[in-house]
């Protein structure tokens, strides 16, 4: 949510009377630290992405898709995006650094936090391509607005820092590739009911 400390969070959900009412309402109490990840956690398990365009045409609906949606995937594949994005999650569920924020004075260590190891510093979890057309902004930091930057920044090579991941080497994408890429990260979404954003409740 953009904040270094949780109870900052916790904080900023219990000035809005919206939330904390409905805190209240849930759980009980107002928003803590151990009652907001248990919210979110219960949220993030109602958005559920598995009748894509791009599901529907690998069940053989030959005309779910588009040419240039089918161009995109092989873009996909000739840039080595599925190195990360891989099987029907579009994420190998692991951590890797392409330098989001690592040049900033205090930047975010990411996996380092858990593990120690200092091969995961500045690592982040790969996230699922599934909606990512809808799911702007990007990174762990919400660091770069749209897509089509989000997908230069990766397809340069990352951010240059010395724990880079192996996996991130510049592609050379012409303006058509792109085009397609991004097709086809389109056809990842579904129609949902969480299209619009509420407002913040008052």
């Amino acid at each position: 949510m953009g904040a270094n400390q949780a109870d900052s969070v916790v904080a900023l959900i219990n000035s809005l009377a919206g939330y904390r009412s409905q805190f209240q309402a849930v759980f009980g109490e107002p928003a803590t630290q151990d009652n907001v990840p248990k919210a979110l956690a219960t949220f993030m398990r109602t958005i559920i992405s598995d009748d894509t365009p791009w599901d529907r045409w690998q069940k053989g609906d030959s005309g779910a898709v588009s040419e240039g949606v089918k161009r995109g995937f092989e873009v996909f594949k000739k840039a080595n995006c599925d190195g990360c994005h891989s099987g029907v999650l579009f994420t190998d569920q692991q951590f890797h650094n392409i330098g989001i924020g690592m040049d900033q004075e205090n930047y975010d260590v990411g996996r380092y936090k858990v593990s120690g190891d200092e091969q995961n510093k500045g690592a982040f979890k790969t996230p699922t391509l599934r909606d990512i057309a809808r799911s702007a902004p990007y990174f762990h930091d919400g660091s770069v607005p749209t897509l089509i930057e989000a997908v230069k920044l990766v397809a340069g090579g990352g951010l240059p820092n010395p724990d880079l991941d192996g996996l991130m080497e510049p592609q050379t994408l012409t303006d058509q590739e792109l085009a397609d890429l991004l097709e086809f990260f389109g056809s990842l979404s579904q129609p949902s009911t969480y299209d619009q954003i509420p407002e913040l409740p008052k």
